[in-house]
């Protein structure tokens, strides 16, 4: 099978003679490749962002479990430099992912990079951004909306938008699984989240918001040329029109007595007895995020679930045939989304060998440490849940999709992490993992989806990770003809998931 040489003008990371930490020293330099020549950090920055999959594997590869983006000092990449002293450091594995994790004093989240204006403010001013006492205080306000009692309320929302969707494929049509995917998540946002129907606006305010988090979360954030047509510029735009739009959403909830049972709806009653309500700033910033988070990470993790499904004859039987047998062609009920262990295997191992979440970035408060090495103040820590998830070390032959593998595996909550872990671990978890169980249900009751014969499949990772050009596949009635659904495929996704090995029924 064909792949796609990305980065391959670079010399590799595992080229560069590793550098041997002294573990016996609680306080030792960590390693790191040296600047490109002529481009210098910038050089090892632009390598990352392209690839951060490729980079993290052979940056980890070449120097182990801690190692920094470069030989000396760069300025942070994500967020606003705050320190002469900072470095970017990886940090992989369970053991370093719980120590981020759990250390929150030392290793807190910050804005990113982003324009000095009151628009930034307010929606960069999140949840995923707050510290201490404040996160504590809204994350409280917030968790109301995603109880088990709550999310039962969103699952007839969810079948009822998927099957309309599934109305609208025909068999022979060629569709473009992320899109599609794309445009059921921002139904199934905008009813549980603001309780509105889909329109024009709804999907302009979806594309402002992917626009924005794709340049927030990339070199362009560091360059601030703020001229017309500059990235820059669409992105202040996109922040001003964005927060207008959701505080508007919200005086129109007011002017309609707060009606409802989303999100939006309950966040604008919800009081807290100590600090009271969530102020208009916070609303809109912890709606911007939700709506992001609960509409984009999804999509992508469906649309990974179906490639793999149709790369896995196998798995993929053995889901209908339990499908089958509890289902009988109808959507899961809101308890069955609990009782249907094939299809929890799939969903589990798909978000391990997939995961949307790739990079995360903490900023250490103080002069600290990442097992023996010492972390400067005003550096940046990435932990990586896709890493972890395919660390050799954790499980065994870590890109094969075996859904199996949990029947008996059972790691801990920083061997496996796709929503996070911890005292920040994603509020939308539940959420999220009900429409995965429900989507993929219906689908695949409904249709086999076939992939086509040479698409180029490679990573695009902003936040969250896609495949760069989409993922584009045949609609057929669900004949169980499975074997059919696989395609040679290339590109960097050989490289991510041992497509060698799937079977055929």
């Amino acid at each position: 099978m064909e792949t796609q040489p990305e980065l391959a003008h670079h010399e590799p990371l595992s080229s560069v003679q590793a550098v041997s930490p002294k573990q016996h020293s609680p306080r030792v330099s960590a390693p790191a490749p040296p600047a490109m020549p002529i481009f210098g950090w910038r050089g090892n920055a632009l390598r990352f962002f392209r690839n951060p999959i490729r980079f993290m594997a052979d940056l980890r590869d070449a120097y182990g479990p801690v190692a920094c983006l470069v030989q000396g000092k760069n300025p942070t990449l994500f967020f606003q430099p705050s320190s002469d002293r900072g470095r970017t450091f990886f940090g992989f594995g369970a053991e370093h992912n719980r120590q981020i994790l759990t250390e929150v004093d030392d290793f807190q989240t910050r804005r990113p990079r982003g324009p000095k204006t009151w628009a930034f403010d307010q929606l960069s001013n999140n949840i995923l951004t707050m510290n201490g006492e404040k996160h504590t205080q809204q994350r409280l306000l917030l968790m109301p909306a995603f109880t088990r009692e709550h999310l039962n309320s969103y699952h007839n929302d969810i079948i009822e938008i998927t099957e309309k969707m599934l109305q609208q494929w025909r068999p022979g049509d060629r569709r473009d699984m992320l899109t599609e995917m794309n445009r059921l998540t921002l139904e199934i946002s905008s009813k549980t989240l603001f309780g509105l129907e889909p329109t024009a606006d709804s999907w302009l305010l979806a594309s402002k918001i992917r626009q924005m988090v794709d340049i927030l979360f990339s070199p362009l954030a560091m360059i601030p040329i703020d001229l017309p047509g500059t990235p820059y510029r669409k992105l202040r735009v996109n922040l001003e029109d964005t927060a207008k739009s959701l505080q508007a959403e919200i005086e129109r909830k007011r002017a309609l007595g707060i009606i409802g049972d989303d999100f939006l709806s309950m966040m604008i009653a919800a009081r807290d007895e100590d600090s009271g309500r969530l102020t208009d700033d916070e609303l809109v910033s912890q709606s911007f995020i939700m709506f992001f988070a609960g509409h984009d990470t999804t999509s992508c993790a469906l649309t990974w679930t179906l490639f793999l499904l149709a790369m896995h004859p196998e798995a993929t039987a053995e889901l209908l045939d339990e499908l089958d047998e509890h289902l009988g062609g109808q959507p899961p009920t809101y308890q069955q989304t609990y009782t249907l262990p094939v299809l929890d295997r799939v969903i589990k191992e798909s978000l391990r060998v997939l995961s949307p979440g790739v990079i995360f970035p903490r900023f250490a408060t103080c002069d600290t440490h990442l097992g023996n090495f010492e972390v400067p103040a005003g550096s940046e820590v990435i932990f990586s849940p896709y890493t972890t998830h395919h660390d050799p070390a954790i499980y065994h032959q870590p890109n094969r999709f075996q859904p199996e593998r949990w029947l008996s595996l059972k790691p801990s909550p920083y061997e496996y992490l796709p929503f996070g872990a911890g005292a920040r671990k994603c509020l939308g978890a539940g959420l999220g993992t009900i429409q995965l169980k429900v989507i993929i249900a219906m689908i695949v009751q409904r249709y086999r989806l076939r992939m086509i014969a040479g698409t180029k499949i490679n990573p695009h990772v902003n936040v969250v990770l896609s495949p760069k050009h989409g993922l584009p596949m045949v609609i057929h009635p669900q004949d169980r003809e499975f074997a059919h659904s696989r395609a040679n495929v290339g590109g960097f996704i050989h490289r991510m998931v041992d497509l060698e090995q799937a079977t055929t029924p």
